[in-house]
Parts: structure tokens; sequence; C-alpha cells
């Protein structure tokens, strides 16, 4: 009897627990998109790390803008989709370690101060842009990821000049060739666009005959003078305009170098006259120089990224991938009774 009492007693209890429903684990709304945005932010400072790394030895400088761009991109939606600050330090790690990961080989010095600075501006211009999209009412991307692009940018410009120091050397102690070249290269494009008669990464003889050709084509005098009295005009104008360039460039020169290794030559060669006459004064002044034109074209980079992510903004709205919500909140204020 007793039993059979303590089987129907385990029977009821066991149905009743049947009846309990299993907990289940529910993800928040856009749980897997948030962790997309931080694996592609992750992702983006490790093409920066290569496209730095790629710079400081083959001076690519197309390569090491268009590495800076997909960062500052992510970097901006991440201020605004993370509501997390803790979250988003994790990701600002990772990306430190993402981007250090290319200069393994380098002291352990350059790597602290590296990683230290980079954390502390990007953190220093997430906290600046969460600020400003705590005291909005309204969602302004611009104005709230200003702070954030700026502060990267200038990291980013620190950790390129920290690790272009142990690269110098007595045949290398400013800037690599190179680098210069990819400069040399990437500012003569843009007078080629206002000149394209004229090819500044050709031969010293062949730029002076450009130039000479140049100057004469569609004058009337020259225009007005028969062929052969042309060509003796520009072989004499074309003597002086290659004696002038050698007294320029250098009296040594056989006028088969190239202009990009010419001015290489004479920019090195002048950097290390100001470097023994000013010593240590000079190398902190040349510092502060590279730092000031990376910050000026970071100004172009940071304006056109922020465009590009506003559009990258909108289309993710439009693609429903994100969306605004409006939210009622109470805050306390202080003030005098």
């Amino acid at each position: 009897m007793l039993s059979n009492l303590e089987n129907t007693i385990r029977g009821t209890r066991g149905n009743l627990l049947e009846q309990i429903p299993a907990e289940k684990v529910i993800r928040p709304k856009g749980f897997y998109k948030s962790i997309a945005i931080d694996f592609l932010t992750v992702a983006s400072a490790f093409y920066f790390g290569y496209s730095a790394n790629n710079f400081l030895q083959t001076g690519g400088v197309v390569a090491l803008s268009f590495g800076v761009f997909p960062l500052l991109l992510f970097s901006s939606l991440e201020v605004i989709l993370t509501k997390s600050l803790l979250r988003r330090v994790f990701v600002l790690v990772l990306e430190t370690i993402a981007i250090l990961s290319f200069f393994l080989n380098e002291q352990i010095f350059y790597l602290a101060v590296a990683g230290g600075i980079f954390l502390v501006f990007s953190l220093w211009g997430e906290i600046l842009s969460r600020s400003e999209i705590l005291n909005c009412i309204e969602v302004r991307f611009l104005k709230s990821t200003f702070p954030l692009l700026n502060k990267t940018m200038t990291a980013l410009a620190f950790i390129v000049i920290i690790f272009y120091l142990p690269h110098w050397d007595s045949k290398n102690i400013f800037i690599s060739k190179p680098a210069f070249g990819g400069i040399f290269t990437f500012s003569t494009g843009f007078i080629h666009d206002f000149y394209p008669e004229i090819n500044f990464n050709s031969s010293v003889n062949d730029l002076a005959k450009q130039i000479t050709i140049y100057n004469l084509t569609g004058t009337h005098p020259y225009e007005d003078l028969p062929a052969p009295a042309q060509k003796t005009l520009l072989n004499e104008i074309l003597s002086q305009t290659q004696e002038q360039l050698r007294k320029f460039l250098g009296s040594n020169l056989s006028g088969e170098e190239t202009l990009r290794d010419v001015s290489y030559d004479l920019v090195l060669k002048s950097l290390v006259n100001w470097r023994e006459q000013f010593g240590g004064w000079f190398i902190a002044a040349w510092l502060a120089v590279l730092f000031l034109i990376a910050r000026s074209f970071g100004a172009i980079i940071i304006w056109l990224s922020a465009l590009v992510s506003f559009l990258v903004y909108q289309l993710l709205m439009a693609l429903n991938f994100i969306a605004i919500r409006g939210e009622s909140t109470t805050k306390e204020t202080v003030k005098f009774v």
C-alpha cells in the first residue's frame, strides 16, 4: 500500500517537472551583427599594420592611405553601435595586438610605446565621442564621430613615426630610398596632371629636354623659324637648361640619373649636414615636421573617411541592418535652492 503511494507521488512529480519548459538562452537583438562589426574592426587594424610595415619598407604612400580608411570607418561605426565601453576597450586591445603583430622584430620599448599611445589616444577619442552622443537628443553621426577619428589618426601617425626611428643608420638616416621614392612619385603625380608633357620620373637630360620643348612650343619667335634654325635654338637652350640643372642638383651628374634618385641624394645630403650642425635639436625638429606632414595628410583622410562612414551608416539603415529608436530617459540635476 505504501509502495503504491510512493510510486504515485513520484509519477506525479515527474509529470510536473516535464510540464516546466526548459529555459532558453535568448540572444539580444543584433548579437551576431555586433560580433561581425568587431571582427571587421580588428581586421582593419590588422590591415593597417600591414600597410604601415609595407610603407616603412617600400614607401607605399597610397597603400598606407588606403590602410587607414577601413580602420577609421569601422571605428566610427563602433562608437555609434557599441554601447558597452568595456567591450569597446576589449576590441581596442585586440586592435593594438593586430597592428603590433607586424612589428614583432622591433625592440620591446618601441612596441610598448606604440601600443600605449594607440590605446590612450583611441580611448580618449572614444570617451569624447561617447560624451557627444550622450549629450545629443538626436543621432548626429558626423559630429559624434569626429573626436574619435581625430584622436585615432593622431595615434596612427605616432605609430608610423615610432617604428620609423629604428630604421635609421649611417646610409639611411632620415628616410629610406624606397619611402622617398614612393612619396616623390605620389607628389609628382599631381604635378604631372597640370604638366602632362613633362615626365618627372625620367633622367635629368630627358627632363631638361622636355622642359625646353615645353617652354618653346607655341611661342611665335620659335614657331616662325625654319626647321634647321628651330633645331639649333633648341640645342642651345637645352644645353643651358642642362647646365642649370647640374648646378642646382650637383655638378658631378652625368645626366643619366633619374630625377628621383638625384633628389633623394640632394635631400639626404642636406639633412645629414643639418644633423651634424644642430645635433639632437635637428632630430627633434625633423620628427616634428614628419608628424605635421602626417597629420596634414591625415586631415584629408579624416574628412574622406567621415564622408564614406556616413554613407555606409545610411546604407546600413536602408538595408535594415541597423535602426534608430527613440528612448525616454530621466536625468538627475543639481541646482541652487
